[in-house]
């Protein structure tokens, strides 16, 4: 049901931004709002639902010293580093953030493209709720909130381009992992929970600078 949900939510924001033309952060900044409300609604601002044993195993049992999710992380990075690399489909995405006019003369069907990302990625973020739910024992309606700013910033760190077209995905995992370690860091440096962002935004801003340098 969640996953169906998802593509709903994806089919939804694709069109709204392949169809009408909205812009893709203001689209998905709407549709955030908008869902953040239904949800608020529907639980009545207490969530009172727990995940199944069998998604709370995944994310927190121990296998041979190996969380199980992370087995599932690695088939997801192999699979979409072959969607990607590998596929029509995946040049077709290439094509249409690097030029969606240019993509669309070449015959690429751009619309159709969009809507089909967006609703992977919205699928990929239902999927993940499902898993910090595993995660931390219980839903909350902000417990996604504090990965807005990283999601983002993941691409940039790792050479992609936040419009589209340039990047590669081992470089954005490569992203990921960095940005994780850098928080992990923070988080046992003992400082307050306050200065922790500030010096984290600072990191950021110097690594895109420096990323930017290079490229020049």
């Amino acid at each position: 049901m969640i996953l169906l949900i998802g593509v709903l939510i994806g089919v939804s924001n694709g069109v709204m931004v392949a169809v009408l033309g909205i812009s893709p952060i203001v689209a998905t900044l709407a549709s955030n709002g908008i869902l953040q409300g239904i949800a608020l609604l529907y639980s009545g601002g207490t969530p009172s639902a727990f995940p199944s044993p069998s998604i709370s195993w995944l994310m927190t049992a121990r296998v041979a010293g190996i969380t199980p999710v992370i087995v599932l992380l690695i088939i997801f990075v192999i699979g979409s580093v072959f969607l990607l690399s590998k596929t029509r489909f995946g040049r077709h995405i290439y094509a249409t953030g690097s030029n969606q006019n240019a993509a669309y003369l070449s015959g690429v069907s751009t619309r159709r493209v969009l809507i089909l990302v967006y609703v992977l990625s919205s699928v990929c973020a239902a999927i993940t709720g499902i898993l910090l739910t595993g995660f931390s024992g219980q839903a909350s309606l902000g417990m996604g909130d504090d990965y807005l700013l990283p999601s983002i910033a993941v691409i940039v760190v790792g050479g992609g381009l936040i419009t589209g077209g340039r990047g590669h995905y081992l470089g954005i995992l490569a992203g990921v992992l960095l940005l994780t370690t850098l928080q992990i860091l923070l988080a046992g440096s003992g400082l307050p929970y306050a200065v922790r962002p500030i010096l984290f935004g600072i990191v950021l801003l110097g690594a895109v600078a420096m990323l930017r340098e290079r490229a020049r």
